[in-house]
This record gives C-alpha cells, structure tokens and sequence, in this order.
C-alpha cells in the first residue's frame, strides 16, 4: 500500500504518526473488500456469490466502507511502524482527519506511547543492607535441611508412657471449630496429624502442649489478617479440641534409600543437589533483599518519564491480584479512581524501576536462555505442586515472557551486588 508519513514528538513517553493515503490506495482497498463479501453475499435473484460488484457496493456499502478503513488504517499504521527506532507499549490511538472516501486521500493520526530513550548511571557504588542470616555457609545449611529431610520422611511412634505431649512431638487431634456458636463443619478434622514445630498458628500449638491422650480442650484462636483461608483470615473462632495421642518422629536414616526417596542414586549425588538448592535460593533471598534499595539508588541518581499507559496497566494487574486474593466484600472497582490513586506512585516506580533494570540488562550483555526461563518455570510450578505442562495451559504462553523477565531481573540485581557494598544486620 502507497502512503506517507511523519512522525511528531509528543513528549518523551509520546509520538504521533501522521499518515496520508492517497485515493488510488483506497480505491483498491474498497475493491479488495467488495471481493471479499461478493464470495459469500446472498442477493435475491442471485445465487450465493454470483451477484455483481455493482449490487454488492449498494447493498453493502456500510460494511464496504468499515472493512476498508480498518484495512488502510491497519496496513499503513502497521507499516510505518515498523520503520522506528524506538519501542512502541501501546495500542494505536486512531484520530481520522477527514471523512473515508473511495475518491479522495484519506488522512489519519495514530497516537502512541512509547518507552523513553534512558541512559542508566551510578549504579556501580551502591551500598545494600542485608540481614545477617543471609550470609550463610551452604556446607552448614545442608546438615539442618538433611535433618529436617529425615524427619519428614521418617515415621511416626505412638507414644504410650502416658506422658504431656511437648514441643517436637506430633500430636495425633479431632477438633471441631465454631464461630459465634455455629459449627463449621468444613473445617472439622477427624484425625489430623500436627507437628509442634513452631509452623503452625501459635495459639493451637499453645493450647496443645501440656495435654495428655485422651484430654479435651476448648479455646479460642484468631487468625492473622494475613492467614491464606480468605474464610478465617482475621476471624476469630472456637476449638473443640481431643488429644488422641502423643506420637515421635523417628528420622529416616541417611542411607542409600534416603538419596532415591529424595530423586537421586547416591546419597553424594542427594547432597550435591542440595547445596546447590541452597546457593540459589540464598541468592533469590539476597536479590529480593536487596531489589527494593537497588531501585530506589537507582531511580534517585536517574531520572526520566515512562508512559502513563503502562502506568495504568500496572495498576490494574495490582488491583486484579488485590481481589483474587480478597472476600468478596473486601474486593474494590477497578475503575474508582480513589483505589487507583492509592496505587500510582507504587506502580510509577514499579515501571520505572523495570525499565531500569532492562536498561542495565542491555549494557551488560546480561540474557535470559530458553533453559533458564523453563528451568524457573519448573521449580515455580513444583514448588506449588502443579505439572509445569499444566501451569503453561493455564496460564498462556505469554507466561514464558513473564518467567524470562523475573530471571533478567534476578541476574540483574546479581550483577549489580558483584560490586555493591554488603551491610550485614541482625535480625529484629
């Protein structure tokens, strides 16, 4: 297709392209269109497809007219897009300047937004405070999470000296729970199996310790705001509670058997495979520690705009979540501008942020393999029990861009501490 084309700045997130077509472009697109829809065009007196041209532009003529605009529009823009040298983020604003004709040029704006053109600096002599339990030693770390390995695959010993039941033990309990006097018979167990680890709401683990086979309780425990059942999150409910019996845990044995119960041939094989579980993830603890004060120093020492629309969409995908994971009572509009305000400047420095951390990407020749998104990909997917195959279908194969961005952004922020300065602090 024939056409022009200038391009007018905006601002520094905005560019405008102003496209003329002449009419000769417009006459084919209308014939084009015509042919089309005489294929399939049912006119009395004319079998399906055998009406002329010339009853087809009388009779259809507003679908002419519509099917040829959004061709021109659609080809021109799409084609003068492609020949600029800066990235577009939104969907084409389209402003027609004068009435689509078959006999006339046709002219029409296309507004978009675009990412700034930025040059990211300072981001070599950072200082980043770390709580001290992220400087570990991963040869430590393996002796307790072997530890903790051989109790979960160990068994149970019901305990029968009679004893209280302690801290460490599991105790084996049937509980009823009720909420201002009515039973929630969804959350009644039977027989459940809970270890007094310190996991587990404080205030069951409390009311259990001290108990004896066969002793009942009652009393009562408030969920945190926090608590994953959106149903008892910040509720308070009763416990019914028998103690069944007092069991021990006898840890596996760390032998041959413990390496294949774990997925591997060898217990040097098990033990390799951990550590470098540990060193991965100490690293995504240190980076997520750290990705906060590295985008604040950076963003400090660089500034620059971004678009509003990518802006917005932040916004929405932060309320999305906000409500997948709200009552329904708690869940809020969209489109209230109140709620939206209380997320602009988090969403502002969101985007601003990513940007950023893709422009370091780009200067240090950091990219993401096919391997390492997939690999990030599984380890989510097992981490929440799901088959990663299962994961992509759910999620769409957009999900592979959004796995290979948050690896960038890990390796990013790994970069950037290689040479940042390492405040260790002691937890609070």
């Amino acid at each position: 297709m024939t056409f022009s084309s200038t391009i007018e700045e905006v601002n520094s997130t905005r560019r405008k392209f102003k496209i003329s077509v002449p009419a000769a472009s417009i006459k084919i697109a209308f014939s084009e269109v015509a042919s089309e829809i005489q294929k399939t065009a049912e006119v009395r007196g004319f079998r399906k497809g055998k009406a002329p041209q010339a009853l087809i532009r009388k009779f259809y003529l507003g679908d002419i007219v519509k099917k040829a605009a959004d061709k021109v529009i659609n080809t021109a823009y799409s084609d003068a897009s492609k020949e600029v040298d800066f990235q577009i983020v939104s969907y084409p604003h389209i402003e027609p300047e004068n009435q689509f004709d078959e006999n006339k040029d046709f002219e029409f704006s296309a507004t978009v937004d675009i990412n700034p053109k930025i040059d990211i600096k300072d981001y070599s002599d950072i200082t980043v405070k770390m709580n001290s339990n992220l400087n570990i030693n991963p040869e430590n770390e393996l002796e307790k999470l072997l530890t903790s390995y051989a109790r979960v695959l160990g068994k149970t010993e019901k305990d029968e000296t009679g004893r209280p039941v302690v801290k460490g033990d599991v105790a084996n309990v049937t509980y009823k729970v009720f909420q201002d006097g009515i039973e929630l018979k969804e959350k009644e167990a039977v027989t459940q199996l809970i270890e007094l680890n310190g996991s587990n709401i404080p205030a069951i683990e409390e009311a259990i310790i001290g108990l004896k086979a066969s002793d009942s309780k009652t009393f009562a425990v408030t969920y945190p705001e926090n608590y994953q059942d959106a149903e008892l999150k910040g509720k308070t409910v009763e416990f019914q509670l028998v103690l069944n019996s007092v069991e021990t845990i006898v840890p596996a044995p760390l032998d041959e058997e413990f390496a294949k119960r774990l997925g591997h041939k060898t217990m040097e094989e098990a033990k390799n495979n951990i550590i470098e579980t540990i060193k991965k993830s100490n690293e995504d603890a240190r980076s997520n520690a750290a990705f906060a004060q590295i985008v604040d120093h950076v963003l400090a020492k660089n500034n620059f705009d971004v678009a509003e629309s990518l802006i917005e969409s932040t916004i929405d995908r932060a309320i999305s979540d906000a409500n997948a994971n709200a009552s329904k009572e708690a869940q809020v509009k969209s489109d209230d501008e109140s709620v939206r305000a209380k997320y602009r400047d988090w969403a502002n420095k969101q985007v601003r942020g990513i940007l950023a951390l893709g422009h370091i990407a780009r200067q240090e020749s950091i990219s993401v393999s096919d391997d390492e998104m997939l690999r990030d990909i599984a380890a989510y997917a097992m981490a929440n029990r799901m088959d990663p195959r299962e994961l992509v279908k759910r999620a769409g194969t957009q999900i592979y861009d959004e796995f290979r961005g948050q690896v960038m952004i890990r390796k990013v922020i790994a970069k950037i501490l290689e040479t940042a300065k390492i405040e260790y602090t002691e937890e609070k």
